[in-house]
């Protein structure tokens, strides 16, 4: 029953593109909220782009592979596993941005990227570890190691990597990444709880339980990035820090 409702493509598409539409139909005529310094202005380049992203993800790996006949082919796998990555890197991606600002774009594309690919690199030598020492796995089970490997460095992220990074100084900025990583471990936690549900104790409603996290991946993920950051007091933060650098 929960299976046919999350295969849908009222599901997986229409049902999470009101809210970034409609944060689009705001942001972009507007301009949004006051963007005085480069890291605002970033937030607001940043929203702009990955919440049209978000709308072209659930499209291309919805109704577009079907329609093109390329769902369940390597072509349409190839799509879906560029939009996972790409979805993962957007949240590697600001964390890095804002906890470094003075870094070259260069670097910071390159290091994201980095930090993206660990995580898949990290789930297939897990199963491929899991495989010898159990029987078998199933298809699906580099799903749900993949979210246990993402959810691991959120958390490690909020508790461990992203103080490294921000360094003293900066406690709102800190505050509101680690709201963000956060944010993204909870989606993570969910999907994982959901597969759980599914491949291992085989009930539906972790069909049901994984429309929850996916609202928040592709629905709710930029706006809460872009309103929470000014909300934070992060940008006055960084405000504050470079003026007295500049002194």
């Amino acid at each position: 029953m929960f299976l046919d409702f999350y295969t849908s493509d009222l599901q997986s598409t229409y049902l999470v593109w009101p809210v970034p539409l409609a944060f689009l139909a705001w942001l972009l005529p507007t301009g949004g909220r006051a963007a005085t310094t480069s890291d605002a202005r970033f937030v607001r380049a940043y929203a702009t782009f990955f919440a049209v992203e978000t709308v072209l993800d659930a499209l291309a790996t919805g109704p577009l592979t079907k329609l093109l006949g390329l769902a369940g082919t390597p072509v349409g796998l190839v799509v879906l596993l560029f939009f996972v990555l790409l979805g993962d890197f957007r949240v590697l991606l600001l964390l890095q941005r804002l906890a470094f600002p003075e870094s070259a774009r260069e670097r910071l594309l390159a290091e994201s990227a980095a930090w993206t690919l660990a995580v898949p690199l990290a789930a297939l030598a897990l199963r491929e570890a899991l495989t010898l020492s159990l029987d078998a796995l199933g298809d699906n089970a580099i799903w749900l190691i993949y979210e246990l490997c993402f959810l691991a460095l959120a958390l490690w992220l909020r508790q461990v990597g992203l103080p490294r990074w921000v360094g003293p100084g900066r406690p709102l900025r800190l505050a509101y990444l680690r709201s963000v990583a956060t944010y993204v471990a909870v989606y993570y936690a969910l999907w994982a709880s959901a597969d759980v549900l599914i491949q291992i104790l085989g009930l539906d409603v972790g069909w049901a339980l994984r429309v929850i996290p996916n609202q928040l991946y592709y629905a709710f993920f930029v706006p809460f990035a872009y309103f929470r950051y000014f909300a934070s007091g992060a940008d006055q933060n960084a405000a504050s820090t470079s003026a007295q650098a500049s002194r």
